[in-house]
């Protein structure tokens, strides 16, 4: 039987509640994901978490707030 893979939200989210951060640039590399802000407002309101957005190096970066 073949193993179920896992979405691109299921991915980005066990990324960032191991506790590391992810850019825009690094979602592409690692999920293949080009659409990460669109992803983020899904885990925001679907999931409830907590999740800050540092913009002060000219792209985003997001953690879980903790």
């Amino acid at each position: 039987m073949a193993r179920k893979r896992k979405s691109q939200i299921e991915k980005v989210r066990t990324f960032l509640l191991s506790g590391r951060k992810l850019t825009p640039k690094s979602a592409l590399t690692r999920f293949g994901t080009m659409r990460l802000a669109a992803i983020i407002h899904v885990l925001r309101t679907n999931f409830s978490m907590n999740i800050t957005t540092d913009k002060s190096k000219g792209y985003a970066t997001y953690t879980i707030a903790s």
